[in-house]
């Protein structure tokens, strides 16, 4: 039989289907779906077998999407890189800026003093407001495997802010887990390196700031 989903709903794995004779609505399951290649969407044309089940109900088996929705390309969201604003790059001088004078001392004086302390301090501080975690302006994304529409969590927040701009649904991403439990748990997409210039200049003078601190804890 042919048909429409008319219904669909991504986080529990079920929705309907009108067939194109009768109009009749007839239930299915994610786990009656034999098209791999994605997840289903409202306005999907599919073809599926109709059987009752053990309280007399209509349930599609055996479904298969055979046409796309029209409107799946449109529902498409670009989500926007995580953006440095005029806070960020103030933030980068003073780390730069505070590394760079705690560098020139001790290379003057050859000795870490106590006058370096509030400049490793104002390093650190920068350095972590510089790595907070930001909030995407969009509040949804498109699913970069099943296409389908969702909304950001805790989990594509901190992926977005690792640089990852292809996220992926909680159903996508447990079922990656399922077929991958060998693999360490991480986000999923193609990062985007960000602040990598940072991230050189802080541990490159690690050292120094640890010896600071040792220094300034001994005495």
């Amino acid at each position: 039989m042919k048909g429409k989903i008319n219904q669909w709903n991504d986080e529990k794995g079920f929705g309907f289907i009108v067939s194109d004779d009768d109009a009749t609505k007839v239930f299915f399951h994610i786990s009656s779906l034999k098209t791999s290649s994605r997840r289903p969407q409202v306005g999907d044309s599919v073809v599926y077998e109709s059987t009752v089940d053990a309280k007399q109900r209509l349930q599609a088996k055996a479904v298969v999407i055979i046409q796309a929705s029209t409107q799946r390309e449109s529902q498409q969201i670009q989500v926007t890189p995580p953006q440095k604003n005029a806070l960020d790059y103030f933030l980068i001088l003073i780390l730069l800026g505070c590394l760079g004078k705690i560098s020139w001392d001790f290379y003057q004086t050859q000795l870490l003093t106590e006058t370096m302390a509030p400049f490793a301090i104002a390093a650190v501080v920068a350095f972590l407001i510089l790595n907070r975690q930001k909030t995407p302006k969009e509040k949804q994304f498109s699913c970069a495997r099943c296409k389908a529409v969702a909304n950001f969590d805790a989990r594509t927040i901190q992926a977005w802010n690792n640089g990852f701009l292809k996220l992926y649904c909680n159903p996508c991403h447990q079922r990656w887990l399922r077929e991958n439990p060998t693999h360490p748990i991480r986000s999923y997409g193609v990062g985007r390196g960000s602040g990598c210039l940072v991230l050189l200049c802080v541990f490159s003078t690690m050292p120094v700031l640890a010896a600071v601190a040792v220094y300034l804890w001994m005495t």
